[in-house]
């Protein structure tokens, strides 16, 4: 185990969301036994806190630390990063470490960055467990982090790009643009007609000078005309008109994203 607050050096490898090296059934068992919490946080300006790891498993586990950036896709796919060190600055208590059967370990982390906003993430690769096999799982968890501004995203700066929706697939399908320089979160979408309202999707952050789209489920038979943006500070509630769309009948718009 590597000193309090080192920073790890070694050369970073492109890591997804959640790598498992196996091949079987019993692999699926092994994933719900480990979990990191929480997966996502948000801080204002500078962070000093922890995530916690859990093993649930039958079998020691072996976890290396590595912290990376990252971007978003407009469709939600996220794509890591090496960390900008120049301009985002973690440390971390460990490196790397062993939790024991059924054990939990807690990382403690300090993070700060020269310019606002900024994210990155802290994955754990967790190694040691086995299937029923015998063939071992490798297991990549995320610890997301955001650094806000101090300055709240502006109502104005939220633009409607596309509203679409799709009869077959029954989903609407919003893009959105910031146009500010300040990172904010979409807490909800919800569409309706005046009379139905559909279920709200799921939050998602809104980066600077990005697009971003998202899908909405509607089982009613008529086509939703009204569109509802929630954010922390203020709520968009617009009438439009939906577009014709060929949706897919399962895309990574609706996948819940960092």
């Amino acid at each position: 185990m590597q000193s309090r607050f080192s920073v790890s050096g070694r050369p970073a490898s492109v890591w997804r969301t959640a790598v498992i090296v196996a091949c079987c059934q019993g692999a699926a068992q092994q994933l719900r036994a480990q979990s990191v919490s929480p997966p996502i946080t948000e801080y204002q300006e500078r962070a000093r806190s922890s995530f916690q790891l859990q093993n649930g498993s039958l079998f020691p586990l072996t976890v290396v630390l590595d912290v990376r950036g990252f971007r978003v896709t407009e469709d939600g796919e996220v794509v890591y990063l090496p960390l900008d060190t120049s301009r985002v600055h973690v440390k971390l208590s460990a490196m790397s470490f062993k939790i024991p059967p059924r054990g939990t370990q807690r990382v403690f982390y300090e993070a700060t960055g020269d310019s606002l906003p900024a994210w990155f993430t802290i994955l754990s690769a967790m190694t040691g467990a086995r299937t029923d096999n015998g063939l071992n799982v490798r297991l990549i968890l995320p610890h997301v982090v955001y650094l806000n501004q101090k300055k709240a995203l502006k109502k104005q700066n939220v633009g409607i790009r596309a509203f679409e929706f799709s009869p077959a697939t029954k989903k609407a399908r919003v893009q959105l643009e910031n146009l500010g320089p300040n990172l904010g979160r979409v807490l909800q979408v919800t569409v309706s007609d005046g009379h139905s309202t559909g279920q709200p999707s799921g939050g998602f952050p809104l980066f600077p000078h990005s697009r971003r789209w998202t899908e909405v489920q509607w089982d009613a038979d008529t086509t939703p005309d009204r569109l509802t943006l929630r954010f922390a500070r203020f709520t968009i509630d617009t009438v439009l008109s939906a577009t014709a769309a060929a949706l897919a009948a399962d895309t990574s718009a609706s996948a819940p994203r960092p």
